[in-house]
């Protein structure tokens, strides 16, 4: 949704060519398939990301300045938390290349968006999205406050 806002077409920058499919399934399920610009991968499993972070690094950038130039992305998301802690390296690179566009770590995004949400004390519509329908709640009667299984948990 941030990627929507910061501007008309985001890029998904992901580890493999398997999980691609599913981020488009996402991107339309949330309605977002008309932003999703492209989602290209750095070709390297998950597990190795954080061996060569500058391999990663110059990787991403590589990637990100095609999804750019090719795909018309104005902003671009990494696909993997395994990416963390490297947007601000990613921008200055894209910056290099000519290319000024935001670089989203989902992860701490995610972070600071709830923390704004909490200060501002802004909270999800009640009336859109309604308490679930108390019913019984089998196994977990020892957790229920006061025996209580038919209420949502805390």
């Amino acid at each position: 949704q941030l990627a929507a806002a910061l501007g008309h077409r985001f890029s998904i920058v992901t580890v493999l060519d398997d999980v691609v499919p599913g981020f488009w399934q996402r991107a339309e399920v949330y309605g977002f398939r008309s932003h999703l610009a492209s989602v290209r991968c750095v070709d390297i499993p998950v597990l190795e990301l954080g061996k060569d972070r500058d391999r990663m690094v110059n990787r991403l950038i590589e990637v990100a300045t095609v999804a750019v130039r090719t795909d018309g992305a104005d902003t671009i998301v990494f696909g993997c938390t395994g990416m963390a802690g490297v947007a601000d390296r990613v921008a200055d690179g894209l910056l290099r290349e000519g290319i000024e566009v935001p670089v989203l770590d989902p992860a701490p995004t995610a972070l600071k968006m709830a923390e704004a949400m909490v200060d501002l004390r802004i909270t999800h519509s009640r009336r859109a999205f309604r308490a679930p329908i108390p019913k019984p709640i089998p196994g977990y009667d020892d957790l229920a406050p006061s025996g209580n299984t038919t209420q949502p948990l805390p």
